[in-house]
């Protein structure tokens, strides 16, 4: 059974494809040169954010997940996702309504994409509301969403794993 680890950094999101022989064609580990503050720093500027930013963060973060399909085909077989750092913590515990106190929590692509409908129109001012959100992370969020949203459209996931307090 092939599984993958997303690691969702600041500055790069790293890809760990496990389950595949040592032989096999293609590395098992790949490194993306985005992550939350570059995707942010790059694209996301209006508050709220334009349609074209998220547009264009989302696309950033497929084109390279195109590239880490290309690198690592067995990524399109990974029978179970889970994605980590605190970045995606905060999505879950948005979506939960407040801090998880599991290992793991299974989100839904429905359910992330509602979050990041949701966070993506608000403003930074409306944003520190929202339960689960934590003040330190109201500008990251919604660059964030957009990450999480590329990974999963774009491996076309149904649901991802959630790694609570680091991977599982």
């Amino acid at each position: 059974m092939t599984s993958a680890l997303v690691r969702i950094g600041d500055l790069s999101t790293t890809i760990v494809v496990e389950g595949v022989p040592e032989d096999a064609e293609g590395a098992d580990r790949i490194t993306l040169p985005c992550g939350v503050a570059t995707l942010s720093q790059h694209h996301i500027h209006a508050d709220p954010p334009l349609p074209e930013e998220l547009t264009n963060a989302i696309g950033e973060m497929i084109d390279h997940l195109d590239d880490a399909l290309r690198e690592v085909p067995a990524l399109v077989d990974a029978s179970r996702v889970t994605v980590a750092e605190h970045h995606v913590e905060v999505i879950a515990a948005v979506e939960f309504g407040g801090p998880i106190a599991t290992p793991t929590f299974v989100l839904s692509r429905d359910a992330a994409e509602d979050v990041f409908r949701t966070l993506a129109t608000e403003s930074a001012s409306a944003r520190r509301h929202n339960p689960g959100l934590p003040i330190s992370d109201v500008d990251s969020v919604v660059a964030a969403c957009c990450a999480l949203v590329a990974v999963m459209r774009g491996l076309q996931l149904e649901a991802v794993t959630v790694s609570i307090g680091g991977p599982r």
